[in-house]
């Protein structure tokens, strides 16, 4: 079973990608896609070598999230897979 971590949603948390060259041996450029989503006050925080190319910022129970992925079907995956309680509250945006 793996075990996450739970956040409070109403303070600020900036967590930056760690993993950025995950994608570099990658054959073409990954698009990047911004998420923005709300969270319920409290979650869980599931962070692990398969997302920490994921960088995130929450405050006030909504968020943003810069996500590389080769859809945007993957990068709501992706993020879900990091913070399974998202709502979406925006289209995904690819920049």
């Amino acid at each position: 079973m793996i075990s996450g971590e739970i956040i409070k949603t109403i303070e600020k948390l900036t967590i930056d990608a760690s993993r950025v060259n995950r994608y570099l041996s990658y054959p073409r450029k990954v698009p990047i896609w911004k998420l923005t989503f709300s969270l319920p006050e409290e979650c869980v925080l599931f962070r692990d070598e398969n997302n920490s190319d994921i960088a995130i910022e929450i405050e006030n129970m909504r968020g943003f999230a810069i996500v590389p992925a080769l859809s945007e079907k993957e990068s709501l995956r992706r993020l879900k897979g990091l913070i399974p309680l998202i709502e979406l509250e925006d289209k995904i945006l690819r920049l």
